[in-house]
Parts: structure tokens; sequence; C-alpha cells
């Protein structure tokens, strides 16, 4: 059966060339062309500088940024991502973030959702004073000046500093900056947009892989392209009592466009759980 998708011209609503890490998936994977969206404003449903709020949770909005992409280009289906990056609440030191992409074909009626928690990422927030000797070090020490980074007022977030060049005009940021806080303080945070962060571009690449390997299955059913995993469910037995336990038992793919499902077991196929795991058998 020929794929759905081969020879589709997929809409791209980004401004931060992430078609750098999108195309190359799409076209080996489903023999579709990834089209830049020309002249949309993708930074108007939020930016990292913190200037312009995201008006919806993360996977609205990145529906709601796919969906931008039919405004300028003549196209049936359409992608995006979004990305939130930050520390981690239990181990503050430990920054993470989540990407989120979102496939939107209007023809068929059809979303498919993507994530991909990470690691790995360069994301810091560090505050200074006027004058701070250990800017450079700490500007260094993100990466920069291949990888990117903001300075903010530290009282007023709403005209971050980006598309800074060298040191030295990094620090004189800092310097104004902080002159002008309430606080006397700036913030220092790296630039998480794609073209400026060769890291997070590396785990869009690889999100954008695991869209492209879900599309490229058809539900056994209807045929419709996406289906994949869509729920997790607990309950693997304790290996000592038999008790449910909070361990995934087994997995479920389904399909969006007619809600076919069918259940798959563990990858690692392991069929019970840790009696420690159990709370029958820990007496819980």
């Amino acid at each position: 059966m020929v794929h759905p998708y081969r020879h589709e011209r997929i809409g791209l609503a980004t401004i931060h060339a992430k078609e750098l890490a999108v195309a190359p998936p799409f076209w080996r994977l489903l023999d579709a062309q990834i089209v830049v969206a020309p002249n949309v404003d993708t930074d108007s449903l939020g930016t990292f500088s913190g200037e312009v709020p995201r008006p919806a949770p993360v996977v609205e909005t990145c529906a709601a940024k796919a969906e931008l992409a039919f405004r300028t280009l003549d196209v049936d289906c359409a992608i995006a991502s979004e990305g939130s990056y930050g520390p981690i609440d239990r181990v503050p030191l430990n920054p993470a973030g989540v990407e989120v992409m979102a496939f939107v074909d209007r023809r068929r009626g059809l979303r498919v959702i993507e994530t991909l928690a990470t690691h790995r990422t360069n994301w810091r927030l560090m505050r200074f004073k006027a004058g701070d000797p250990g800017v450079p070090l700490a500007v260094k020490a993100l990466g920069f000046p291949d990888y990117g980074v903001f300075v903010i007022c530290n009282s007023d977030g709403s005209q971050p500093v980006k598309e800074l060049a060298c040191l030295d005009e990094v620090v004189a940021a800092v310097d104004r900056e902080a002159s002008r806080s309430e606080d006397g303080l700036a913030m220092l945070i790296a630039d998480m947009r794609a073209h400026r962060n060769p890291m997070r571009m590396k785990v869009l690449r690889a999100l954008s892989w695991k869209l492209a390997r879900r599309l490229q299955r058809l539900c056994p059913k209807c045929h419709t392209p996406g289906f994949g995993h869509i729920e997790s469910r607990r309950g693997l037995p304790c290996e000592d009592c038999g008790d449910a336990t909070h361990w995934i038992d087994f997995e479920i793919d389904g399909c969006a466009a007619c809600g076919h499902a069918v259940g798959r077991p563990r990858k690692d196929g392991r069929l019970t759980a840790s009696k420690l795991s159990c709370a029958s058998c820990r007496g819980d």
C-alpha cells in the first residue's frame, strides 16, 4: 500500500529554523516534503524570553501553532513544536525539559501529538549585579557564542535583550539591565530558541523521528496514519503474592481517527513486579 503521506507537502510553523530538524525524518520515512510557512509569527503564542506568555497549556498551544501554517500555505497537513524548560521541582539544580510536537491533518480531521522529555539541556537562570566579575565565566559556561543568551531586567521582564553577538555586548547588557532594575539585578538566561541552541535542535530532531515513525504506522482497521501509543495501564502483578502494583502492566496503541485500540506487552517482556514495589508485601 502506498503511504497516504507520500509526496505530501506538510507546512511547518516556525521562525527559528526547525526545518533543519524536522525535514530529514519526514523525507526519509514518509517521502513527504516539509515546507516552512511564510509570514507566520509563532512568537505571538509565547516566547522563551518571557515577554509574551503562552496563552494555553503546552499541548493546546502547540496545536494552535501548527494551525498557523494553514493561514499562509495551501496544504492539508501542518506541524509545529513547543518546548518547556526549567528546573525540576524535586531536584532544582538539575534542569530538564519537555518537547511537544503536533501534527494536524485537516483533510482527515486528525491530530497526533508526540512528546519527548529530556535532561539534555544547557538551560540555566542566573542573576548578577552590575560589574560582577563572574559574568564572563557564566556566559562561557552556557556555551556562548555557539549557544545564545538572553539578558533581562530582574524587575521588568517586558524588554529582554536578545541577539547578543559577543561577550562585550552581554556584559554591557547585564550592567545596563541591572542598573535599571529595582533590586539592582539582571537575569542571564540560556536562549532556548532552536536556531540559537544546538542541543535543543538535537532533541527536536529525535522527536521528529519519533513522530514520523508514528505517522508511518497505519491503523490496522481504517488505515489512517498515526497508529501508536495512547495509554499505559498499571497493575503488573507482584512476583511474590500476585497483587497488582503501580508498575505498568501493558501498553495500549490506538487510532485517533476511528478509535480502534489494541494492547501490547511491556517492551522489556517483564511479567511480574518486584515485591519491594508491592504494598501488600511491604505491609503498607
